[in-house]
C-alpha cells in the first residue's frame, strides 16, 4: 500500500493495535506496535526492520529493539487477533492448509527446497496455517513454522537460525491439532475444518479431529481405498472385499452428477462451476480398518464421498473430499464448504 493509503487508515489501525497491542505496560512498546503493521503494509518487497524503518522515517535502532528484544508475549497478540477474526466474518469453516514463504539463503529457519505454490519446487519455509473462511472472504487465525526432520536433526544448525533448543520435528498434522487445541484454549472452536489431502489422507489427523468433537470435510486422492456404503453394518475385517478406489466409486455414479455455479463471475475472474455428486461409502485403508477393529462395535462408520467433474461427460474426477457430516445434508451444502477453500 502507498503511504497515503496506509495514512488513510490511521483511525482503524489505532483501535486495532490499542486491542491488540493492550496488555503491553509501556506506551512506547504499543506505539512501535503500531508502526510495525504500518511497516508491514507499506509498499516494498523487503519487510525486514532496516528498509522498514527507512519506509516509516523512524529509527531502525527503535524499531529493532521492539521486534527482536523487547520482552512481550506474541501468544497473546494472536490470541487477541483470532477472537477479532472469528466475531468478523463469522466463519463458516476453518481451513488447514500450508502456506510458503519464499527464501533466497538456506540459513532462514525451516527453509528447505519444497512445495511453494506457483513456484512448486523453491527455497522456502512452510507455515501450517488455520484461517476462518467464509462468503466474505478468509482470515487467518493461527499458524506455526513447520521445522523440516533434516533441520532438527541439525541442531548446529537451528541454534544458528535462532531455533530454542525445544523445538524439533513434528509433522504438519500433528502442529494443525496442536494449533487447534491452543484456539480451543481461546475459547474458539470451528464449524467445521476442510483441508487439502495432505490432512485428509491422513488417518490420525481425521480420526483427531473426530476425538475432539470436530466434523471435518478435507480433500482426498482417486487412490483413497472406500467401500461403497449399502446401508447394512459392515464391520472392519470380518468381510473382506477387493480394495475399491475413489475414483472408481466414482465413475459408477457420474449420471448421478448435478452442476453448480461455486464461485460466480467478478469483474477480475471468470465464474467457476463443476458437476458434483454426494456417494456414502465407508473409507476402507488398512490403518483405518485397524483402528476401528480395535473399537467395541467394530464397525466402519458411514461417511460421504464428494467428487467434482469439469464437465459432466469426458474427463477425468478433478477434485474429491470425505466428510463425517450427517449423512442428509444437502449436496448444496456440501459443495459450499468443500469449495471455500
Amino acid at each position: 500500500m502507498a503511504h497515503q493509503a496506509v495514512e488513510e487508515l490511521n483511525a482503524d489501525l489505532a483501535e486495532f493495535t490499542g486491542d491488540v497491542f493492550a496488555y503491553l505496560a509501556h506506551a512506547g512498546q504499543r506505539g512501535y506496535g503500531r508502526q510495525y503493521l504500518r511497516g508491514l503494509m507499506l509498499d516494498g518487497k523487503r519487510k525486514s526492520v532496516e528498509p522498514m524503518a527507512e519506509r516509516l522515517g523512524i529509527p531502525r535502532q527503535n524499531l529493532g529493539h521492539f521486534v527482536a528484544q523487547s520482552t512481550w508475549d506474541y501468544r497473546e497478540v494472536m490470541r487477541r487477533v483470532a477472537a477479532r477474526t472469528d466475531r468478523l466474518p463469522r466463519p463458516s469453516a476453518w481451513l488447514i492448509d500450508d502456506h510458503p514463504f519464499v527464501r533466497y539463503g538456506h540459513g532462514t529457519a525451516g527453509a528447505i527446497v519444497q512445495h511453494c505454490g506457483e513456484r512448486e519446487q523453491h527455497l522456502c519455509q512452510v507455515a501450517v496455517s488455520v484461517h476462518a473462511v467464509s462468503r466474505r472472504g478468509s482470515s487467518p487465525l493461527h499458524w506455526r513454522l513447520f521445522l523440516p526432520q533434516g533441520w532438527a536433526e541439525d541442531r548446529a544448525h537451528c541454534a544458528k537460525a535462532g531455533v530454542p533448543p525445544k523445538i524439533g520435528h513434528r509433522t504438519k498434522q500433528r502442529i494443525a491439532l496442536d494449533l487447534v487445541d491452543e484456539l480451543d484454549q481461546w475459547g474458539l472452536a470451528p464449524p467445521l475444518v476442510v483441508a487439502d489431502s495432505d490432512y485428509g489422507t491422513n488417518v490420525a489427523f481425521r480420526l483427531g479431529l473426530t476425538a475432539r468433537g470436530i466434523r471435518w470435510l478435507p480433500t482426498v486422492t482417486g487412490h483413497t481405498v472406500v467401500l461403497p456404503a449399502t446401508g447394512a453394518p459392515v464391520t472392519a475385517w470380518a468381510r473382506r472385499r477387493p480394495s475399491i478406489t475413489v475414483d472408481q466409486v466414482a465413475a459408477d455414479h457420474r449420471y448421478r452428477a448435478r452442476r453448480f455455479v461455486y464461485r460466480p463471475r467478478t469483474a477480475d475472474h471468470p465464474a467457476r462451476s463443476g458437476w458434483f455428486v454426494a456417494i456414502p461409502v465407508h473409507i476402507a485403508g488398512i490403518i483405518e480398518r485397524e483402528h476401528v477393529a480395535a473399537t467395541a462395535d467394530r464397525l466402519l462408520p458411514r461417511r460421504t464421498l464428494l467428487v467434482q467433474w469439469k464437465r459432466k461427460r469426458g474427463g477425468n474426477v478433478f477434485r474429491s473430499w470425505i466428510t463425517d457430516l450427517p449423512a442428509d445434508t444437502p449436496l448444496a451444502v456440501l459443495v459450499r464448504h468443500a469449495t471455500s477453500r
